[in-house]
């Protein structure tokens, strides 16, 4: 088998368990590497004899031996696609920013969902990433399965970091808890930002008037905690570039933030109801920077990409 770091191509008849697996719960061996099917339909697939250890079922509680083959069993993967239960691989190239054997960081580009979701089930950054780890139409198998440890709108660009293991994700998220997980961003905004730097201690939950979009909500009325940082950059006749750093990470945090300032981002119609309508899914919003202790060897990744 090729190294975690690189792309790689499984026997299309499954996967081979490897040396460092052997002995382990052969139930989380699959949800690592039975990439296509969620986590979540792991435990019914071995309960009714979905996976094959070197052709015979599988057992919940059985345990992983080095050098055996896994398979789907026969029409199980037809049955899972039908039920629209499986997560396609898509052929698209990544800008990959930092790979190794337990995370990669992508540059994401506006446009792309990191995750399959409702008719947005083609050309995500997790089938992409599935393709990357091995994954194709008939080779539900990978070398890895990816877990974004975070979230960029569909709209919004730049950076994101994927586990390619659960152990790595919970790591991420106790650094996250702690504070030591830093996002940058680079925002244009519509008017000028008279302040050259400031706070906004906001916090947000979902607006009572568009469940699409969150609003200001008191803590008390179940809204959550949200600081955001920024500082100008430049400012234009009608514009201002923004760097804006999250000292928490809620949904919309940026988007929503801004818009209580008073500056909605350029091209966001759903913040700004004075923006033009148009048929563009890009905002003026980049993730430029990502800084953190890497989550297994505690090196300090400081990752940057470029652009608006």
């Amino acid at each position: 088998m090729a190294a975690d770091g690189a792309a790689v191509t499984h026997d299309q008849a499954g996967h081979v368990v490897v040396e460092r697996d052997d002995g382990r719960k052969l139930v989380d061996v699959v949800k690592d590497h039975l990439g296509a099917v969620a986590v979540r339909e792991v435990g019914e697939l071995l309960r009714h004899g979905g996976v094959l250890a070197d052709g015979e079922p599988g057992g919940i509680n059985h345990r992983a031996v080095a050098g055996t083959q896994l398979m789907l069993a026969p029409g199980v993967l037809d049955r899972l696609r039908a039920a629209g239960r499986v997560t396609e691989p898509a052929d698209v190239a990544l800008v990959v920013v930092h790979e190794d054997a337990h995370l990669v960081v992508v540059d994401k580009p506006a446009g792309m969902h990191v995750h399959p979701l409702g008719e947005h089930r083609d050309g995500t950054l997790v089938g992409a990433l599935l393709h990357r780890a091995g994954v194709r139409h008939d080779q539900p198998w990978s070398a890895w399965r990816p877990h974004p440890t975070h979230r960029l709108d569909r709209a919004t660009s730049g950076l994101v970091l994927v586990a390619k293991h659960p152990t790595t994700q919970r790591a991420v998220d106790l650094l996250r808890a702690d504070g030591q997980v830093r996002r940058t961003y680079r925002a244009t905004v519509r008017g000028r930002v008279v302040q050259d730097q400031g706070v906004v201690d906001v916090p947000l939950g979902r607006d009572p008037g568009d469940d699409r979009r969150r609003a200001q909500v008191a803590v008390a009325d179940g809204g959550q905690r949200a600081r955001t940082r920024y500082r100008v950059v430049e400012r234009t006749a009608d514009t201002t570039v923004l760097e804006v750093e999250l000292e928490t990470g809620r949904t919309h945090q940026v988007r929503a933030h801004l818009a209580h300032l008073g500056h909605p981002l350029v091209g966001d119609e759903l913040y700004d109801q004075a923006a033009p309508r148009t048929t563009s899914v890009a905002i003026a919003l980049r993730a430029v920077r990502l800084r953190l202790p890497h989550p297994v060897t505690h090196e300090l990744l400081d990752l940057r990409t470029t652009g608006t």
